[in-house]
C-alpha cells in the first residue's frame, strides 16, 4: 500500500497570449505549488483499475486518477490492478489543479507501487498525454510554464504566505476559455518579473495580472468585490488562481489579521497556505 498527497497549485500572473490551430491556447505563467492537498491511498488489485472518492459525484472513468493508472498500465504492460482511494480537500473547478495533482501522484505512486525506478521526466512525458498541466505536478515547485502550459522552467520561489478564499462554486476552465476567445486579444501586463533576468531593469512590486479575470469578473462580480476588499485589507498582492473560482492573497503576519477579519466576517471559506 503506498499512501500520497497531491499538492494543489496558484498561478501566479497568466496571459494568455493566442489561441492555437490545435483549439488550445499559447499561454504564460508561473505555478506553484502550495501546503493545500488531496490525499490517496494506492494499492494492488487482482486486476483493473478502480477508484474510490466518496465525495466526488462523477463516474471513475472519467476520473483523471482512473485515466492516468490506465494509461500507466498500458505504458508498462501491468498485468496487475491498482485500487485507488482518493479522499478530496482541493475544492473542485477552483483553479487550483486537484485533478491535475490527482493524476500525477498514480503516476508516481504507482512506481512506488509497482518496485519501478521511472525518472521523472519520463512521468512526466506520460503525464502530457492526460492533461498540459499534469506534467507540472511531477516535480512542483514553482516552474514559469509556457506553450500551453505544458513547456516548464523551474526555479526556485521563496516561501510565500498566502489566504485562499474559496466561493463555494467551480468555474469551468473550458468555458472561461470560451468566453475569453469572444473578446478581442489585448496587451497584457508581463510576468517575465518573477524570474529575476539581469538583462531587464527590476520593478517594484508584484505587476501581474491574471487575463482570465477580465472575463470571469464580469459573470462574477462577488469574485471582483472580495479581491477588492481583500486589497483594502493591506494584502500585498491579490488574484484569481488559474480561471478560478479560487481567489489568493499575499500576506504575512503585519496583514493576516486584517484579512482574517474581512473572510470572517462574510462567512468565507478559505485556508492559510504556504508555498513548498
Amino acid at each position: 500500500m503506498i499512501q500520497l498527497k497531491a499538492w494543489a497549485k496558484i498561478n501566479i500572473g497568466l496571459k494568455i497570449l493566442n489561441k492555437r490551430n490545435d483549439g488550445f491556447h499559447d499561454l504564460e505563467t508561473t505555478l506553484a505549488t502550495i501546503n493545500l492537498s488531496d490525499f490517496l491511498t494506492l494499492e494492488e488489485n487482482a486486476s483493473g483499475t478502480i477508484v474510490e472518492a466518496a465525495n466526488l459525484k462523477i463516474d471513475q472513468t472519467d476520473n483523471l486518477c482512473y485515466r492516468a493508472a490506465e494509461l500507466f498500465r498500458r505504458r508498462y504492460g501491468i498485468a496487475r490492478g491498482v485500487k485507488i482511494h482518493l479522499t478530496k480537500n482541493i475544492p473542485v473547478g477552483a483553479g487550483l489543479g486537484g485533478g491535475s495533482a490527482d493524476a500525477a501522484a498514480v503516476l508516481k505512486g504507482l512506481g512506488k507501487l509497482f518496485d519501478m525506478f521511472i525518472k521523472d521526466e519520463e512521468l512526466m512525458e506520460l503525464a502530457q498525454e492526460i492533461g498540459s498541466d499534469v506534467p507540472f505536478f511531477i516535480r512542483g515547485g514553482a516552474a514559469y510554464a509556457r506553450g500551453k502550459g505544458d513547456e516548464l522552467s523551474f526555479f526556485k520561489l521563496p516561501r510565500m504566505e498566502l489566504a485562499l478564499y474559496y466561493p463555494g462554486y467551480s468555474i469551468s476552465t473550458k468555458w472561461a476559455y470560451e468566453q475569453y476567445d469572444k473578446m478581442l486579444l489585448t496587451h497584457e501586463p508581463d510576468v517575465d518579473n518573477i524570474i529575476p533576468d539581469k538583462r531587464k531593469p527590476a520593478k517594484k512590486g508584484f505587476q501581474l495580472e491574471n487575463s482570465f479575470e477580465r472575463v470571469i469578473f464580469q459573470h462574477h462580480p462577488d469574485l471582483l468585490d472580495v479581491k477588492t476588499k481583500l486589497l483594502g485589507t493591506g494584502a500585498f498582492f491579490v488574484s484569481l488562481s488559474g480561471s478560478g473560482s479560487c481567489i489568493f492573497a499575499v500576506i504575512d503576519d503585519s496583514t493576516l489579521p486584517g484579512v482574517r477579519k474581512y473572510l470572517n466576517s462574510i462567512g468565507a471559506t478559505y485556508f492559510e497556505v504556504v508555498t513548498i
